[in-house]
């Protein structure tokens, strides 16, 4: 069978794509090399800019939901930013990602489980993507692979200009307390530690956007025992991160690029989700239209990764300047002005840059009514 678009990585930006393209009455091949669910390192915390993104409520997964910001200098004391409204979701990866593919196998798209692609090649008319023995063809595709995309390499001959690095594991944690985010900025250069509660168990881990740092488990419990008193963990993983997506080309040929295989994660606090999300839309957006007749996907996905572009060179600033002198920057993030605004633009679902471009203006916007917020508050 020939697609409309194939779709390689069935995370967050691959399902986006796919459940926006079969939305769209468009044939989907949605490939991953892993059954689901599938064990994924990452904190698990989903945004209301994400939340809202989405083209379905998440309630069956949500854990916790986080109205306050615990925020830390390095392993010094911390200060907690309040919130007014919830600002996070809490869920666990591997059932977000579980149903989130879920939802878009039941809107249309066809999911395959493959052991990994090994080419790519532009045809006449589209792509051929091999996947081992078996060749599937289509008329363009997503590539939504990760930070270490293979289909970025195959499709352009090199890697991510640019990628960080995490580890986590998780321990155990009383499931009546409160729930629990907290961002340690400076536990790692250019970086921070974590702890994000989901009711019987915290995630911990650490998160640098320096490239050539790497973070061992040695040094991730040392954080746990620091901030928890036991440095015990299971399920240490570690994982590349995809940054400087504004310098990467999102388009090449008739492949588009999506989330971290596009170096799109925010280098402030290492979120990926929203971005992966919008961008995976993204591409589906400009698909559509290519299929439609307006093949000019050049000029199309520039537009439609632009506010996402826009949004990241913001992120970057950003982290520049905050971990460049982080006790200044811990000191202005933990200011009264400067924490009311950003908890107030992240509970309305805005991103930096449009919560910077709204300024106070921004507590004249409605706060979303999720329902599934108010039901696991």
């Amino acid at each position: 069978m020939r697609y409309d678009a194939i779709v390689v990585g069935a995370g967050p930006a691959g399902c986006a794509a796919a459940f926006d393209l079969a939305a769209r009455g468009r044939a989907v091949l949605l490939l991953d090399k892993r059954r689901f669910p599938r064990p994924k390192p990452c904190a698990g915390g989903v945004t209301i800019k994400a939340m809202r993104a989405l083209r379905y409520p998440i309630d069956p997964v949500i854990r916790a939901v986080c109205g306050d910001f615990v925020a830390g200098n390095g392993l010094g004391p911390t200060r907690t930013l309040r919130g007014e409204h919830p600002v996070c979701a809490m869920t666990v990866r591997a059932e977000f990602d579980d149903f989130c593919l879920r939802q878009t196998i039941a809107r249309g798209a066809t999911f395959e489980v493959t052991r990994g692609v090994t080419g790519c090649t532009a045809t006449a008319e589209g792509v051929r993507i091999e996947a081992g023995e078996v060749v599937h063809e289509a008329s363009y595709v997503v590539a939504a692979d990760g930070a270490n995309s293979r289909m970025r390499r195959l499709v352009t001959g090199r890697a991510l200009h640019r990628t960080g690095f995490a580890i986590e594991g998780i321990a155990p944690r009383d499931p009546d307390a409160d729930p629990l985010m907290q961002f340690d900025f400076g536990a790692v250069d250019r970086g921070y530690g974590w702890l994000f509660s989901k009711g019987d168990h915290v995630n911990i881990g650490l998160y640098t956007s320096d490239p050539a740092r790497r973070i061992g488990r040695a040094e991730l419990a040392a954080y746990a025992q620091a901030r928890t008193g036991s440095p015990a963990l299971d399920d240490v993983m570690g994982h590349a991160i995809g940054l400087g997506g504004t310098r990467e080309r999102c388009v090449a040929g008739r492949v588009l690029f999506a989330g971290d295989a596009a170096g799109l994660v925010d280098p402030l606090l290492g979120e990926g989700i929203h971005n992966a999300i919008v961008s995976g839309q993204a591409a589906a957006q400009v698909i559509d239209r290519a299929l439609h007749g307006d093949a000019r996907l050049e000029r199309h996905t520039r537009r439609a990764f632009a506010p996402i572009l826009r949004d990241l060179r913001v992120g970057e600033r950003a982290a520049r300047t905050f971990y460049a002198r982080s006790g200044a920057g811990f000191r202005t993030l933990t200011s009264a002005p400067v924490a009311r605004l950003l908890m107030g633009g992240a509970a309305r679902g805005l991103t930096l840059d449009r919560t910077l471009r709204w300024n106070i203006g921004l507590f004249l916007l409605p706060v979303p009514r999720l329902a599934a917020l108010q039901r696991n508050a």
